[in-house]
């Protein structure tokens, strides 16, 4: 099977700034694939794709936004969950995440509607 590639697209900054673009992008995928997905990880996120891909056939990982800070990617990760119903994952809480290093919110889609 051949190892599908981590996208990154990311953008950094405070939440104030960086959300808007988030959700226009979160918005865009949810209206061309089937299914979407936005997820958070303090680890290396093409290991956490390729740990995604063992469950589930996801075509694509977009890493979207990249921070020092737990609290903003638990916070974006929250907000699209609650805003966006149709979306694939439905746990809100807090994740663990990476101390001293880099966290990223990401997106993953399959099944494209056009």
């Amino acid at each position: 099977m051949e190892s599908k590639i981590v996208e990154y697209r990311e953008i950094t900054g405070w939440i104030t700034e960086v959300l808007p673009l988030l959700k226009r992008s979160v918005t865009m995928f949810e209206k061309h694939y089937k299914s979407v997905y936005v997820g958070i990880t303090g680890r290396n996120p093409q290991a956490r794709f390729n740990e995604h891909c063992r469950k589930e056939n996801w075509e694509r990982m977009i890493v979207k936004y990249k921070t020092t800070s737990e609290a903003f990617v638990n916070k974006i990760e929250n907000y699209f969950i609650i805003t966006h119903p149709q979306l694939k994952n439905k746990w809100l809480g807090k994740s663990n995440l990476a101390k001293n290093k880099y966290n990223y919110f990401y997106i993953l889609v399959k099944d494209r509607k056009d």
